[in-house]
């Protein structure tokens, strides 16, 4: 199918060309295998399709187009849950590795109870080329995943992604949360390659001191290109939200990110803040980045801000003058971004993960 992903909250001038992203002639994926550890505090259940009404009323970034062609598939549902005054440490691992010529999919739910607390990570990686039939047919690989979080009243929830994908998959990452009241959603994503790659993540922050906190780095060379629709929706009192995008282009690579503060009626007292850093380092690179804030409430306090550009003359200039050659000199730059972002996971061995791809 023909898809229209990561469309704007409200669009801006067509021929920016920011409005939304586009994919031809989708194939419809299998379900794909998922490699899980799983703390014995938490209950891991599978739904089939049948059953999803747990499930759709959580809205995510990408949009309506995805769960459309994910509804075609043969998956079901897989459910963790911690229940409540529960507060684990351990994290739930998930490992997806995909193979190439198989387009796969796969749809995950969080619940946290009340007053929980529960720690997701998820690693994504695929073989290096793509199969000589998809390569014949000018096909490139393809892959998804749809994650849903419920974080019901004083809950706290880690979600933490890490892709590594090689240049010839089309992935789409599609995240949808919903928080209670004082509900705390914190999100660390991570993009390290992947010839396509479409991120969304809408949060529903419908609850009186509910909150998100998101952190995105990213580091793209090549051809390779992302693009990004981020949403928090704030309707409760005092909510906030927080946005930090930070990431380098080399190459012949391309990011588009659209980050999104919608303040709506009831949402009396919230605060939202957008900042994104991204680091130039070829002439061939295209940055573009939509800060957008919506407001129908009066007395809330929106904040965004971009700084894009190449690294500071001064200080390429220091740092030669000691004797680091300038392709080290970018190199160091490029990987203190993504260290930065590494450390706030809250896991040794997935921070060890992410220092083993950048070796």
């Amino acid at each position: 199918m023909d898809m229209t992903v990561n469309r704007l909250p409200a669009p801006t001038w067509n021929w920016l060309r920011v409005n939304e992203g586009c994919l031809r002639s989708v194939p419809v994926p299998e379900e794909g295998s998922i490699e899980t550890e799983t703390p014995d505090t938490i209950l891991y259940s599978y739904y089939n399709k049948e059953e999803k009404e747990f499930y759709t009323d959580i809205q995510g970034g990408v949009g309506a187009d995805l769960d459309a062609l994910l509804d075609q598939s043969n998956g079901g549902f897989h459910n963790w849950e911690i229940a409540s005054g529960v507060k684990e440490s351990a994290p739930v691992r998930l490992r997806f590795c995909y193979e190439a010529g198989k387009p796969v999919q796969n749809r995950i739910a969080i619940h946290a109870c009340e007053n929980s607390e529960i720690t997701v990570i998820m690693d994504f990686r695929g073989e290096d080329a793509g199969s000589a039939d998809t390569m014949q047919q000018n096909q490139p690989d393809f892959a998804a995943v749809q994650t849903r979080i419920s974080a019901e009243r004083g809950a706290k929830v880690h979600l933490v992604q890490i892709q590594k994908l090689p240049e010839s998959f089309v992935f789409l990452n599609d995240v949808g949360t919903s928080c209670g009241g004082g509900a705390q959603i914190e999100t660390i994503q991570i993009v390290l390659g992947g010839g396509e790659t479409y991120m969304g993540m809408r949060t529903d922050l419908s609850a009186k001191a509910s909150t998100l906190e998101s952190k995105i780095g990213y580091l793209l060379d090549k051809k390779e290109s992302l693009d990004m629709n981020y949403v928090a929706y704030h309707t409760g009192a005092k909510t906030t939200s927080r946005m930090d995008v930070s990431g380098v282009l080399r190459g012949e690579s391309k990011k588009l990110f659209r980050g999104t503060i919608d303040f709506r009626n009831g949402s009396v007292g919230a605060k939202g803040d957008e900042k994104e850093d991204v680091l130039l380092f070829s002439e061939g690179v295209v940055n573009r980045t939509v800060p957008l804030i919506l407001c129908e409430e009066e007395d809330v306090e929106g904040n965004h801000g971009a700084t894009i550009g190449r690294l500071d003359e001064a200080l390429l200039f220091y740092l030669a003058s000691r004797g680091i050659e300038e392709q080290e000199i970018y190199e160091m730059m490029a990987r203190a971004r993504i260290d930065a972002i590494c450390g706030e996971i809250p896991d040794e061995k997935t921070r060890e993960l992410v220092q083993g791809y950048l070796a």
